[in-house]
């Protein structure tokens, strides 16, 4: 066996977006496949027979070809492509396909369609971006009359309100049902097809607090049913229609707040009720891991039968529970791996999964009758070409008597008699987590001779909401956290070399990077990738700055300049002694551009070493959704910069 080669990335298959049909014999499913010789990535819908395993039909035009959902009767599916559409077009259009021949065309819209599901046989739901004023028609300018301006991933937004649609699968024909000054978030077909509840936003100020509202399509009818007090971020509904289930937070601890499971009435407004507020973990998954590629998908919780069934997690873990209406919790399937999607049949138990471990890219498993088998095997050719790195985990007890879960890999090939060089990750979030779940980026380190130590600080998911709660105190005991893991970790591995240490993150990941740079000199190299330098910058350019850093680092810069500057990296430039590339890309509007250009110039502003790298396309997320010549490039740089400053001599691979 060989181990791991950057190139193997646009190898592996990123399978995505399982989807049962209501009896559950049959799954419908997307592929991803990266293409670096035309640089884009090729999707695929496949059809199984879940009986036999067979194949049954496959729709592919190699333009986005994605979100398959079934019909009622089971015997039709509507997905969204981008078929007709230029590259630098936006929008998708809708395609029928009665599971032979070619897919018919049904709706097509330059602003996009997604959400889009049967209402009943003969209609579908969709939301959409709706001009809310006239734009001006050559695109040279943007008029912009309320905030944000701009939405990571997506461009400036301001000039567009997402709204629910109503759609004649025959003729084509479609028309608007909402007419909302703000955001529909989220919209779900009763199981009678005459209604549909959704979520929508009520405040461009406060953007998570949302009201759930029911529309009867038959008598077009449009009533509210939960208050805006909550942040709801989907609804579904039971199988007789009497009640919905919620998912979202009460946000008592603001943005730390937990998602749970909620319950209430469809037929009258009234509070909803919260069904596992007891568990005190977070019900969506947060787990990080670059192999599920650049189409992801959010799985609702779903109601079957008497039980409610989602995702928990735990630890580093992504695991599958339901609740029922008495507030009964329990744990269907748990283990060392995450789950991301799931989808459960109408008419049965049958569960599809999207399951990775850490030695196993995301596949699709099936679980019914207390068992779980394998069923998709696009990615088994890796693990019987490629050696990957044991993990280890670590349970290290830190200063304050918190316990911190971390995880480590040894490089491939290690020898006993040779000290080798470390890389620290640093997740994204702050919110989110590590765990036993397979990262590229983490074995090609191991497979060019790093170990590799990656932990869940304070302020990580899959704990309780004090131990995730670091509001107001970046970069403090997250900080401790991970500096004492690190010295745990050196104390417990005698080959793993002191004194060449580096470190790396995005996002969060990325500001903890520049902030640990600038509060020890212990690392010998830093990569930082579109992070945070600036809280006050931040609080103006990014798309959610204005809630989100009055929620995380305390009030507004005006009125806590103090707390801004005091939690900023840039502000502390020149107490950094280690070399740092700053990786960025252009059209992050999460943490914008200015963040890493402005620590750039103030490191070099007092003669440190500092070079910036600027990917002229991308979005926040460049790291997994960027195009392959680009992901490409992105490991070549990482793995070089710290083969140069970590002095090791692994050739590029």
């Amino acid at each position: 066996m060989r181990s791991l080669k950057i190139d193997d990335f646009s190898k592996i298959v990123h399978v995505a977006d399982p989807q049962l049909s209501p009896d559950g014999k049959k799954l419908a499913l997307v592929t991803v496949r990266p293409n670096l010789k035309e640089n884009k990535y090729n999707y695929e819908i496949l059809l199984y027979d879940v009986e036999t395993g067979d194949t049954l039909y496959s729709i592919s035009s190699e333009e986005g070809d994605q979100s398959p959902r079934w019909s009622p009767s089971g015997k039709k599916i509507v997905f969204t492509s981008r078929r007709g559409f230029k590259e630098e077009e936006k929008g998708n259009a809708i395609f029928l396909s009665v599971l032979a021949g070619e897919p018919r065309l049904i709706a097509k819209k330059r602003e996009g369609f997604s959400q889009v599901r049967f209402l009943n046989e003969s209609e579908l739901i969709a939301i959409s971006p709706t001009p809310v004023r006239k734009v001006d028609e050559d695109g040279d300018y943007v008029e912009i009359w309320d905030i944000p301006p701009w939405f990571d991933g997506s461009g400036f937004i301001d000039e567009y309100r997402r709204q629910i649609y109503l759609i004649d699968v025959e003729s084509g024909l479609y028309k608007q049902l909402t007419s909302s000054e703000n955001d529909i978030v989220y919209a779900a077909p009763s199981n009678s097809g005459e209604k549909i509840a959704y979520v929508r936003k009520v405040n461009k100020k406060k953007p998570l607090i949302t009201e759930v509202r029911i529309y009867n399509v038959k008598k077009g009818e449009d009533f509210q049913i939960v208050e805006p007090k909550y942040s709801f971020i989907s609804v579904e509904w039971s199988p007789d229609d009497k009640h919905l289930v919620l998912h979202g937070s009460d946000m008592k601890r603001g943005l730390v707040s937990h998602n749970h499971i909620w319950v209430t009435s469809s037929a009258t407004p009234s509070d909803p009720v919260n069904l596992t507020g007891k568990l005190d973990r977070n019900t969506r998954p947060a787990i990080s891991c670059d192999m599920l590629g650049p189409y992801r998908v959010y799985s609702p919780p779903q109601w079957r039968g008497e039980h409610i069934y989602f995702l928990v997690n735990e630890e580093g873990r992504s695991n599958l529970y339901r609740v029922n209406l008495s507030g009964e919790i329990e744990c269907i399937l748990k283990g060392e791996f995450a789950i991301y999607n799931f989808s459960i049949a109408k008419k049965s138990n049958r569960i599809a999964l999207l399951k990775v471990d850490a030695k196993t890219p995301p596949e699709i498993y099936l679980y019914e009758n207390g068992g779980i088998r394998k069923f998709t095997h696009f990615n088994d050719w890796l693990s019987k070409e490629v050696k990957f790195s044991e993990l280890h985990h670590m349970k290290v007890k830190v200063s304050d008597g918190a316990e911190v879960d971390a995880w480590y890999l040894e490089p491939i090939d290690k020898e006993e008699d040779k000290k080798y060089p470390v890389v620290v990750f640093i997740h994204g979030g702050p919110k989110a987590a590590y765990g036993p779940a397979l990262n590229f980026m983490h074995q090609l380190m191991a497979a060019n001779g790093y170990y590799v130590l990656f932990s869940n600080p304070r302020g990580s998911d899959g704990y309780s909401e004090e131990f995730a709660d670091i509001r107001r105190h970046y970069g403090e005991r997250d900080y401790r956290d991970i500096m004492e893991v690190v010295e745990a970790f050196l104390k417990k591995v005698s080959s793993a070399d002191t004194e060449r240490l580096g470190v790396t993150g995005i996002s969060y990941g990325g500001f903890m990077t520049n902030w640990i740079v600038t509060q020890t000199d212990r690392f010998k190299a830093a990569v930082s990738e579109n992070g945070i330098a600036d809280w006050i910058a931040d609080f103006w350019a990014s798309d959610i700055g204005y809630w989100f850093d009055p929620d995380q680092i305390g009030d507004t810069p005006v009125d806590n300049i103090e707390g801004y500057i005091r939690q900023s990296p840039v502000y502390y430039a020149k107490n950094v002694k280690t070399p740092i590339l700053l990786i960025h890309s252009m059209e992050d509007y999460r943490c914008f551009i200015d963040q890493s250009t402005a620590f750039h110039i103030a490191l070099k502003l007092y003669d440190k070493e500092s070079r910036l790298i600027i990917f002229k396309k991308g979005s926040h997320g460049h790291s997994i959704r960027a195009k392959p010549r680009h992901r490409k490039k992105r490991y070549e740089l990482i793995l070089n910069y710290f083969n140069e400053k970590l002095e090791n001599p692994a050739k590029r691979r």
